[in-house]
């Protein structure tokens, strides 16, 4: 098995395991564990979209800041909720990603952004242009051979990516903020932050892993790179 494929078995038996307990719908999801793939066959156009109902979303955004508001403060959460007011945060997301072929409504899309800006994050790498369609197919793709995915209700995909939109949001700015600011403290910080928040919600480790034409994959061993040389 290549590293490649090695690495999508792994994202595969991981992205719902993971990204379910970090937004906390793991206790409404089937109590059946997710198992690592081994004859199904990946499916890049699979389709990840789900209904949307506003009603959920009013949910989650309530959830969302209450969220802020144990984890940062009274002041953070009030200041996001009149920001959020002004600006819909499902509307404010649509327009930072639409350039790079990203929707509302749609799970892989929603991580596809989350994932981007974490890598970026916690390698400092400003100014790389990831591929956002290579990262969303190789997503769909691993969705579609994951069989707990497959299980979740419109609700639920729902609570998934918007509260991952809502998480991008908050750290797209502080990102933004610092870059500007040329703030190194708070760069390291954020670094910092995202390594160990992938690394303890997703056992994936961003610092091992590099964006290509098929997405995210594992960095070479320095040994491999001698052998290509």
């Amino acid at each position: 098995m290549s590293a490649s494929e090695d690495f999508m078995r792994i994202l595969a038996s991981l992205l719902f395991f993971g990204f379910s307990l970090t937004v906390g719908i793991a206790q409404e999801a089937p109590a059946t564990a997710p198992m690592a793939p081994t004859e199904e066959v990946e499916d890049e156009t699979f389709d990840t979209s789900y209904h949307f109902s506003p009603t959920t979303s009013a949910r989650i955004e309530r959830e969302f800041l209450e969220e802020i508001r144990w984890s940062a403060g009274v002041e953070a959460r009030d200041n996001l909720r009149e920001a959020f007011a002004k600006n819909s945060a499902l509307d404010t997301w649509q327009e930072l990603v639409a350039k790079d072929g990203l929707e509302l409504g749609n799970v892989a899309d929603a991580l596809t952004s989350y994932w981007i800006l974490n890598w970026i994050t916690a390698n400092a790498a400003y100014s790389t242009k990831v591929d956002n369609a290579a990262v969303q197919t190789q997503l769909r793709a691993a969705f579609s051979i994951d069989p707990a995915f497959a299980q979740l209700s419109d609700q639920q995909k729902q609570i998934m990516a918007e509260t991952y939109i809502r998480h991008f949001l908050v750290e797209h700015a502080a990102l933004n903020a610092a870059v500007k600011a040329k703030d190194i403290t708070a760069l390291e910080m954020l670094a910092a932050a995202s390594v160990l928040r992938f690394r303890n919600d997703m056992s994936v480790d961003l610092l091992a892993l590099e964006p290509g034409p098929k997405g995210f994959d594992f960095k070479p061993l320095p040994d491999e790179t001698s052998a290509e040389n």
